[in-house]
């Protein structure tokens, strides 16, 4: 909502900044035992990398009695080039804004919003286009809002502060969990969360009209930034770099600049459904001529619940994040290298705390949707 938005944006002043720094960033060393991408692809660097690469990571969320809105800002520290991104949520919608050069324009940017559910009946090929519409939960700015957004927060045992915001459409139908961390950690899918984005989990608990039917997730990508270009891709930067495996994503490039500017929307293309993985198709994105963006859906396969055959619970993990000049000039002038030594006890620790994190917010989600049953 652009309200919303300017409260956050009036409320992110400097005095709020050197706060916020002050509790926030950790000027530890990076991770021991934590690989990062080289120009060639994944492998053991020197740890001037990871430490060159960390950032600071400060937000705020509105109103503080209940948060239904939050912003956050990512900016490099010692990376040759300094770079900046926000992400902003509000009412089912997250804005990233990249900032190449930091203090400068904005580059990159776009929303991602969810607009809603449609459980259709596969025809023809048995693919999204050709079925038929069975039923359409519209989601959107009013689905969300009543229920307030959870913050928490951990350190790794490398001294890594990470962060999760924990968001619950007023139905409790679907929860969504952004995670951003200042440094490189590993996940306890055991992809690698860069400090170049934020991973955004959707936990979808949806009762299905008949059980010959599959379900999609209709997202919104739009812009407020003119030159934006939104292509499909079939790898992913992660993916591409040995950060995840296996994932698509719609790319935003912006050519129109000295230097070409990049952000990314990604999803692995596989989801939990009923607690078994299976395979996730993509349609769009397309061209939706009245909000002027594109569509995109997410089509999640049909597994019959043990208990209800018509229930689907999916659990998906897409993510959000920059092709960041900080990053790109960390590899093309690293620090000295020390060398990284394995340590094996440390990197247990990480995966254990990240674990207790993610399962605590999904407790916390089921504890807040029994209560409300």
């Amino acid at each position: 909502m652009p309200e919303v938005d300017t409260l956050l944006r009036a409320s992110f002043t400097p005095a709020v900044l050197s706060a916020s720094l002050a509790t926030l960033l950790l000027l530890s060393a990076a991770a021991v035992g934590v690989q990062a991408v080289t120009a060639s692809g994944r492998a053991d660097v020197a740890q001037g990398i990871a430490d060159q690469a960390r950032r600071s990571v400060v937000w705020i969320d509105y109103p503080a009695n209940s948060p239904a809105a939050f912003r956050i800002d990512s900016a490099s520290n010692n990376a040759p080039v300094q770079d900046d991104f926000q992400i902003t949520y509000s009412h089912g919608s997250f804005s990233l804004d990249y900032e190449q050069k930091a203090g400068g324009p904005v580059t990159s940017q776009f929303t991602v919003s969810v607009a809603g559910l449609v459980e259709w009946a596969p025809t023809g090929d048995g693919q999204f286009p050709d079925g038929s519409l069975i039923a359409y939960t519209p989601m959107g700015a009013p689905a969300f809002g009543k229920l307030p957004i959870v913050h928490s927060q951990m350190t790794t045992t490398d001294g890594i502060v990470v962060h999760s915001f924990l968001i619950q459409s007023n139905s409790q139908e679907l929860t969504m969990n952004l995670t951003i961390s200042e440094g490189f950690v590993t996940l306890p899918s055991g992809s690698t969360l860069t400090p170049m984005e934020a991973e955004l989990t959707f936990e979808l608990n949806h009762l299905m009209n008949r059980t010959d039917t599959r379900l999609s997730l209709h997202l919104s990508l739009t812009t407020t930034t003119p030159g934006q270009n939104f292509n499909l891709e079939n790898q992913s930067w992660d993916d591409e770099h040995q950060f995840s495996q296996d994932e698509r994503s719609v790319n935003v490039t912006n050519d129109s600049g000295p230097t070409p500017s990049a952000a990314w929307f990604a999803w692995s293309n596989h989801a939990e459904v009923n607690g078994q993985p299976g395979q996730v198709d993509v349609t769009g994105p397309e061209r939706n001529e009245t909000s002027g963006g594109y569509d995109l859906y997410l089509s999640y396969p049909r597994v019959l619940g043990v208990t209800n055959p018509d229930q689907l619970d999916i659990v998906h993990d897409p993510s959000l994040g920059v092709v960041s000049a900080a990053y790109q000039s960390i590899l093309e002038h690293p620090a000295t290298p020390t060398g990284i030594q394995p340590d094996i006890p440390l990197y247990a620790g990480t995966v254990a705390a990240m674990t207790a994190l993610v399962a605590g917010t999904v407790l916390l989600a089921r504890r807040q949707r029994r209560g409300r049953q």
